[in-house]
């Protein structure tokens, strides 16, 4: 029943265009408060759809349906050689004649970050999260730049996969394998550089339209460094705190109490006794666009 409802979706799923303009006019309204010359970034957009696995479906990929989350795909249209692919996992997981599955460890981040593949012999790669992990365990905060994350988790996983494999990683797509009428996840990202002084802050407001059908509200939290606390808000109320002397980053979900439809929320990140650092926290809405 679940399969077969999202086939029925995939004409819909598969026509979703890139209208971030649309979207962060509609999601995000700017006001932010430019003490250190910083504004509230609308970060990467990701179209969701399903992957038409056909032979390899019934060969194996169906577990999927019940152990993946947010995930990244390919078809690299030729036959794989699996023995290679076992070469890149951390932890080999089930090993078949036709496919494998195991964790991939992702440079510089411990094992609790580790992403999950699944490689078809016919040409299929999935680099996923399972699915109750939230969708912002993806962003890797080592790869922000210029106002965009130029990479994230999955992508990583699926570029080590795909090196080793001797194939492009072009072509790539995201699915939520839990929520099938999903067609579209926005990273909301306020970025903060703190300057030196007692109190830094920043913040940006957020309206999530009721006509839009929100699945998951999950967020993730950096700073560089936090001797003295840095803290991730909205509307006033702490969502995470770190004090850290190291490069900390957590994540987690939201309730539809935190951020509800048709209210105006704000978001703000505040930092003490700054010498320079950065902080980043971003909300990740994975939605259907109607």
């Amino acid at each position: 029943m679940k399969v077969e409802a999202r086939k029925m979706k995939i004409g819909v799923l598969l026509v979703a265009v890139l209208v971030v303009s649309f979207l962060v006019v509609y999601f995000y309204e700017n006001d932010v408060e430019r003490k250190n010359g910083i504004v509230a970034e609308a970060g990467n957009t990701y179209a969701l759809a399903y992957p038409v696995f056909g032979q390899a479906d019934s060969a194996g990929a169906s577990f999927l349906d019940e152990e993946a989350g947010i995930s990244i795909y390919l078809n690299v249209g030729l036959s794989i050689d699996l023995s290679k692919a076992k070469t890149v996992y951390r932890t080999i997981e089930t090993d078949t004649s036709n496919y494998t599955i195991g964790s991939i460890a992702l440079p510089s981040l411990p094992e609790s970050e580790d992403v999950h593949c699944f490689v078809y012999k016919d040409g299929w790669i999935v680099v996923y999260y399972l699915k109750y992990e939230p969708v912002g365990k993806i962003i890797d905060w080592s790869y922000w730049s210029g106002g965009q994350l130029t990479k994230n988790k999955l992508q990583v996983g699926l570029e080590q996969m795909c090196n080793a494999l001797g194939v492009s990683v072009a072509g790539a797509k995201y699915y939520h394998f839990q929520y099938p009428y999903a067609n579209r996840c926005m990273m909301i990202i306020e970025d903060l550089v703190c300057l030196p002084g007692y109190e830094s802050k920043d913040n940006f407001t957020i309206t999530i339209p009721s006509e839009f059908t929100v699945y998951e509200r999950s967020w993730s939290n950096f700073a560089q460094y936090s001797y003295y606390g840095s803290y991730f808000k909205i509307d006033g109320n702490t969502i995470d705190s770190i004090s850290s002397e190291t490069p900390l980053t957590n994540y987690g979900t939201l309730t539809v109490a935190q951020l509800s439809p048709d209210v105006v929320h704000t978001v703000s990140i505040l930092a003490y006794y700054g010498q320079g650092w950065a902080y980043d926290s971003c909300i990740v809405l994975t939605y259907q666009e109607p």
